[in-house]
């Protein structure tokens, strides 16, 4: 009987392929901030210091003996603003706000863009809308802006770009006039605009992502103007800030 020869088998070992290197993803640059006030420094000789050093420093501003109060609580300190008046019929009430000069930190361009105050107002403070914060007016060149409204209670951004009268805005679906504390954020990144109230998100707006904010208007907070039928704020206003990118 042959005996069957058994070639020996030689078992090579194949080196394991290394994972292919995964970039890490590109991180952008953060966000400048190019505006903050807090109010804790309170006002000298009724103007409140930028705290982020390129906003520029607001000044108090009134009419009819309107003026905004700088309210301690507690360890911190807020912005109060005048009173809504009882009525409509009972003529000129107080009015004030807080103004910076123009600011080319202020304009965002087509960059992402954010803007943020906490506010305190209750039901009997808002009449109609009310305008918390913004650089530009209705009809003008371009704007930004944070506002309330008066039926629902809720926080709008809306936004206008150069060349174009179209405005685009945003609607928290909270309200914010319960007499608490409440932080609204606004953001235009690309082609969207959002709000959100104590960060649950809003109504998203679809917007051009050409539209571009550049202006030559102060940043005003607490009213556009002093018109007697301007949008004034009446509640109490504190963090406002301002990023870009």
């Amino acid at each position: 009987m042959k005996m069957l020869r058994l070639s020996a088998l030689v078992f090579l070992t194949i080196p394991a392929l290394a994972a292919p290197a995964v970039a890490a993803p590109a991180e952008g640059p953060e966000p400048a901030l190019v505006a903050r006030y807090n109010f804790d420094g309170g006002a000298t000789d009724g103007r409140v210091n930028d705290l982020s050093g390129k906003g520029g420093v607001l000044t108090i501003r009134g009419a009819d003996n309107g003026t905004v109060a700088i309210t301690t609580e507690g360890a911190g300190r807020y912005a109060s603003f005048p009173a809504l008046c009882p009525s409509t019929t009972t003529g000129i009430c107080a009015r004030a706000i807080m103004e910076a000069a123009d600011n080319a930190n202020l304009d965002p361009g087509t960059n992402t863009f954010r803007w943020a105050a906490s506010v305190r107002v209750t039901p009997a403070q808002v009449r109609g809308k009310a305008n918390i914060m913004q650089k530009g007016t209705a009809g003008t060149d371009s704007l930004w802006k944070l506002q309330l409204t008066g039926k629902s209670g809720r926080a709008q951004c809306i936004v206008a770009g150069k060349g174009s009268a179209q405005t685009f805005s945003a609607t928290s679906t909270r309200t914010v006039t319960d007499g608490a504390w409440h932080k609204i954020v606004c953001e235009r990144s690309g082609t969207g605009l959002a709000v959100s109230v104590d960060g649950v998100a809003g109504t998203r707006a679809a917007i051009p992502s050409t539209l571009s904010i550049d202006n030559d208007m102060p940043l005003r907070i607490g009213g556009p103007n002093f018109g007697e039928t301007s949008d004034m704020y009446h509640g109490q206003l504190d963090d406002v800030y301002v990023q870009v990118g």
